[in-house]
């Protein structure tokens, strides 16, 4: 029921004023957040005006803006417990969503987005939803929340907050500013994380990605001088596409050349070289490569192959990629010794690397029109020590650092495609279950297209359980 407008001084009711949206049309809020209205229509549920107070932040900080920006531009509001207040049951569940962003890192700024992102969750149907779904789904599978008698489980929140916010979502999109607005390009992201937590075959999130996200950033155009939310968020989609474009064989917009030399407008002046930077467009150059390769050989007749100078010329262009994989390596080894900095990117680029040069290499090693010394063909004891490393890297930033278990999936299916025997076989297999104990069930897709190369290859035989514990 709607709760009743204040009658007078006497009448202890909350009083209920009208959000923005509803002010401005001249109609009856219904109160609550996000409002009816605002629900339905996917504006941004924003307060009334008022007087602005300052902003309190636990930990973190608003990279692109000052501190005194920050205090004038925006609400008070009081974070400390990282739970909003509006009374909605629902709203207990964002702190849950908010401790899985700590303890899912998938850049190092994502690890101090609560700070940033609490205010568009605050304000907007689809991201309030999203974050719901996701604080609800984490929570159930955690136990770390009781279901009282009459209150809805975690899981039936999840699911009918992500329903939510898929309406909500369809609502916005049909908006004139939709491609620039911050929280339908963050809706898509937590839309898509949603399936990854929920989905075992990644079809979902492949949808949310190509058809959402990379639509929404081709409309909006780069633009260097974005907002710090917008381009954090470039940043996780990079790192989330690079390895999406490895694992599908498909192509991405990251490798458009508008997208090449905004993110060379985006590196820093400051001459502090990246691993994790370089080796992604590594991997971007790495996927967009194998693309044309395929597309160039499959016009040429078989035949034909062994002496047409496209495919030699393939050959030499996967040499100077390889060539290029060395020398960042040289580069990444003078950073070990460094016991300042966080370790984890390392690690996990340090994998990377590793994948890297094993996915060139399948490029050319299965056929024979190509050989060494003229094509980046590995010999077998190289890609047994590629794949020992990748399994040594990954299973130690799985035990030592926050980093998301969904980025782990690239470097784990490369290592799977040429596992040397049980023993290594057991171990990817494990690694991929603890990430999927994390919530990242669509490690059991990469479990069995593993299982089916290990098949085909006669390593294991057809119906061997190869089986994911998931929680």
């Amino acid at each position: 029921m709607a709760e009743k407008r204040k009658l007078g001084p006497a009448d202890k009711r909350r009083q209920v004023k009208r959000c923005s949206a509803c002010s401005a049309r001249k109609i009856k809020c219904e109160g609550g957040f996000p409002c009816k209205y605002c629900i339905k229509t996917g504006k941004s549920c924003l307060p009334p005006k008022q007087s602005t107070g300052t902003v309190l932040f636990v930990e973190g900080h608003t990279s692109g803006e000052t501190k005194l920006q920050t205090a004038l531009s925006r609400p008070k509001l009081n974070i400390v417990s990282g739970i909003p207040t509006n009374g909605d049951p629902a709203e207990r569940f964002i702190g849950c969503f908010l401790l899985f962003i700590q303890q899912n890192r998938f850049t190092a700024s994502f690890q101090s987005l609560d700070t940033e992102i609490l205010y568009l969750v605050r304000t907007s149907p689809l991201l309030y939803h999203s974050a719901v779904a996701i604080g609800a789904l984490d929570a159930s599978r955690r136990g770390s929340i009781s279901v009282s008698k009459g209150r809805e489980s975690p899981q039936y929140v999840a699911f009918s907050s992500y329903r939510a916010s898929i309406r909500v979502l369809q609502a916005s999109v049909s908006e004139k500013d939709a491609a620039q607005r911050d929280d339908v390009l963050w809706g898509t992201f937590f839309l898509g994380l949603f399936e990854l937590l929920t989905d075992p075959s990644g079809d979902g999130w492949v949808k949310h990605i190509l058809h959402g996200t990379s639509m929404i950033l081709r409309l909006s155009s780069p633009d260097k001088n974005m907002s710090s939310l917008r381009r954090t968020f470039y940043g996780i989609f990079r790192m989330l596409e690079a390895s999406r474009a490895l694992l599908y064989n498909e192509a991405t917009i990251l490798a458009e050349d508008s997208w090449v030399n905004f993110h060379k407008q985006l590196a820093p002046n400051d001459g502090i070289w990246d691993p994790i930077e370089e080796i992604l467009a590594l991997m971007i150059r790495c996927a967009t490569f194998n693309l044309r390769g395929y597309e160039i050989v499959s016009q040429i007749p078989e035949l034909q192959r062994y002496t047409d100078p496209a495919v030699s010329a393939l050959g030499f262009e996967g040499l100077a990629i390889q060539n290029d994989l060395y020398a960042w390596h040289a580069q990444a080894l003078l950073l070990l010794g460094d016991t300042t900095s966080d370790s984890s990117p390392l690690l996990l680029a340090l994998a990377y690397y590793n994948a890297l040069l094993i996915f060139l290499s399948g490029n050319f090693d299965y056929f024979p029109y190509w050989a060494p010394p003229n094509a980046p063909i590995l010999p077998k004891s190289e890609v047994a020590a590629h794949v020992a490393a990748i399994l040594q890297l990954t299973d130690a930033a799985l035990n030592t650092s926050r980093l998301a278990g969904a980025l782990m999936f690239f470097p784990l299916r490369v290592a799977g495609s040429r596992a040397g025997g049980k023993e290594q076989r057991g171990a990817i297999l494990g690694m991929l279950s603890r990430v999927a104990q994390r919530g990242f069930v669509v490690a059991g897709k990469i479990r069995d297209d593993l299982q089916e190369v290990w098949v085909e290859r006669g390593m294991i035989s057809d119906g061997e359980d190869c089986t994911l514990q998931i929680s």
